[in-house]
């Protein structure tokens, strides 16, 4: 996935400006892919050049003017054209700069690599309480034929990724306290 697909499908459903996008993006994509919001933002630039979105400036009386982004008929093309794209080589591309740490951790000490573990444990603890909690909060989907809850796939995705890697933590930090 690229960002700017990620951009183009929050933008079908609904206008945004970039500070609005960043925070729906931090709601609901974060959870399995990363992006800040000066990234964001350089890729609206990019794709309002390309003709995948367009903007227009709102004035505010009591805040800074905003940019508001909308997708454009070749935006929308462009998502259909990419989720039609079922090629799968580059989806199994793992680029995990924890699991590059603990690859060469031997070179410190262990306490170090359980602690970079134990760290980790605690964000993903975090990240799923925050999934669940969103899920309660929308609350129960009727689901038909007509209407997949595509989102909640994902988000079931993400709290077993979570589940795993907690798991998988707990583990690791057994198995090398036990080489104590």
């Amino acid at each position: 996935m690229s960002l700017k697909h990620g951009l183009l499908g929050l933008l079908t459903l609904r206008k945004s400006s970039g500070y609005d996008l960043s925070k729906l993006f931090q709601e609901s994509l974060s959870y399995f892919w990363v992006a800040n919001q000066s990234q964001i933002y350089r890729e609206l630039d990019k794709m309002e050049e390309i003709g995948w979105v367009v903007s227009s400036k709102v004035e505010q009386d009591a805040r800074p003017n905003k940019r508001v982004y909308g997708i454009t008929k070749e935006g929308n093309a462009e998502l259909v054209r990419w989720l039609k794209d079922d090629s799968a080589e580059e989806l199994g591309v793992v680029r995990n700069p924890l699991l590059m740490k603990l690859f060469f951790s031997a070179k410190v000490d262990r306490e170090h690599a359980i602690r970079l573990l134990e760290n980790y444990r605690a964000i993903c603890v975090e990240a799923r309480e925050n999934i669940l909690a969103q899920v309660a909060e929308i609350g129960e989907v009727e689901e038909t034929a007509a209407k997949p809850a595509y989102w909640l796939y994902s988000t079931n995705y993400s709290i077993a990724y979570y589940d795993f890697q907690i798991k998988w933590v707990d583990e690791t930090v057994a198995r090398l306290r036990s080489l104590a």
